[in-house]
């Protein structure tokens, strides 16, 4: 980013600055080059050269992240030291607007002590209340005393994994072609397995229409499951909605609901179409 005399009276001088943003450059020498454009005929155009080394104000022991399950406890410490001669204090932590909105400030514990003034703290990060299965990613925010960098973010991530994960969450049949006045099966499977133990049972199945059939076989004994869905929709041009409640013997999954999804086509299906384009290109060669 610069800034610059716009009009430089004959004779006199102007002046160009410079900022260049540190938070987006490895700390270390950077050289950047601004090229200025004149009106002057002799020297239309000359470049500046910037020089400077980036300073790291703070390193983090490690990475603010955990990933387990809803019922688990987790706790993260890190230690941040400053890594300036200047004594630099961290006054305290916040988080920023967006994961307030989400609550996460009451789901989610953080603490901040001084081990060594000026020199070196310590993050606490908690699980307050149970988090359900999701992936969450937010911004500490730390002040400082420091003038050159009063705020410094930190980011989190949270994933709470699903004790038991279906895959695909939804089955998508796309455009399904239909001769007229007939119906024919379209199949997808899917798979339901438990991400820990393996003492998961599929109870039954129950489609809510009547033109779906559900058959699942058990790949790993109380592991996974193999499941195909099977649909023969009507002759009836159209967007096809279908759902299959699948329930289990885990108290939080008791019941999984499987959406599906697709769109019917009455038509010659994609044999007969392809020789039918055949068929008329040959025709119009012979013309």
């Amino acid at each position: 980013m610069a800034e610059y005399d716009k009009v430089i009276p004959p004779g006199k001088e102007g002046k160009v600055q410079v900022k260049i943003d540190g938070k987006k450059i490895f700390p270390g020498m950077v050289e950047k080059s601004f090229t200025v454009l004149t009106n002057d005929p002799a020297n239309k155009q000359f470049s500046l050269i910037v020089q400077g080394n980036v300073k790291k104000v703070f390193e983090v022991s490690k990475e603010l992240s955990w990933a387990g399950f809803a019922d688990e406890e987790f706790k993260i410490e890190a230690i941040i030291t400053n890594l300036l001669t200047t004594p630099v204090n961290i006054l305290g932590v916040k988080w920023d607007q967006g994961s307030k909105d989400k609550g996460l400030d009451q789901k989610i514990g953080v603490k901040l002590d001084t081990i060594e003034k000026g020199k070196k703290f310590r993050l606490k990060v908690w699980k307050k209340k149970e988090l359900p299965p999701d992936r969450l990613v937010a911004d500490l925010i730390l002040t400082t005393d420091y003038p050159k960098l009063k705020e410094k973010i930190l980011k989190l991530s949270i994933v709470v994994a699903h004790d038991v994960e279906l895959h695909p969450e939804r089955l998508f049949f796309g455009e399904m072609i239909l001769p007229p006045g007939a119906t024919k099966p379209f199949d997808r499977t899917f798979n339901i397995i438990a991400a820990r133990g393996d003492s998961l049972k599929i109870l039954r199945v129950v489609p809510n229409r009547k033109d779906i059939s559900v058959n699942i076989k058990e790949s790993l004994p109380g592991k996974s499951y193999q499941g195909t869905v099977s649909i023969r929709p009507e002759s009836k041009i159209g967007q096809y909605f279908g759902s299959v409640k699948i329930f289990t013997n885990y108290e939080k999954y008791k019941e999984i609901n499987l959406d599906l999804v697709g769109s019917v086509r009455v038509g010659l299906g994609d044999a007969s179409e392809a020789g039918a384009k055949v068929q008329d290109i040959e025709e119009q060669k012979k013309k």
